[in-house]
């Protein structure tokens, strides 16, 4: 089993959180600019709140994993400790429900334009914050 430094393990959670906001904020842009500029004026306030929502969710959530990591017994540990069992099945869930939602006919394209926008750049938020704690780990400035 592949351990890395506990350290570490925020950056890969930061890059993996990072990776994948970026990926839904692509599909949410695509989608918008598929949708027509004209519903922008709806889809932006959408958009907002959808983030406010996601952005205080993974406040939480950045702040959990993060001592979760730091209470890791050993200095290095398997990159897959990072999560707990709940943290997986959620994952899970939300991975699935997103791809329901794709094949769910009637769902309109301007839903996943604002929804995607939303929580694209929530994730993209969390990735980085982990990212942040990560350099400040290095620097000396935060306890691992």
């Amino acid at each position: 089993m592949c351990k890395v430094g506990k350290i570490h393990l925020l950056a890969i959670n930061g890059l993996m959180w990072v990776a994948i906001g970026t990926k839904i904020s692509i599909t949410g842009i695509s989608n918008y600019l598929q949708s027509g500029a004209d519903r922008l004026w709806w889809m932006i306030p959408l958009s907002l709140l959808v983030f406010a929502g996601f952005y205080m969710m993974f406040t939480g959530i950045v702040r959990r994993y993060s001592a979760r990591i730091h209470a890791l017994p050993g200095p290095r540990e398997p990159v897959y400790k990072t999560f707990s069992l709940k943290g997986y099945l959620i994952i899970a869930f939300m991975i699935s429900l997103g791809i329901t939602l794709k094949y769910i006919p009637g769902i309109p394209q301007p839903f996943f334009a604002w929804f995607y926008l939303g929580l694209g750049p929530g994730l993209l938020s969390a990735g980085i914050r982990f990212l942040i704690r990560w350099v400040r780990a290095l620097a000396g400035r935060e306890r691992m």
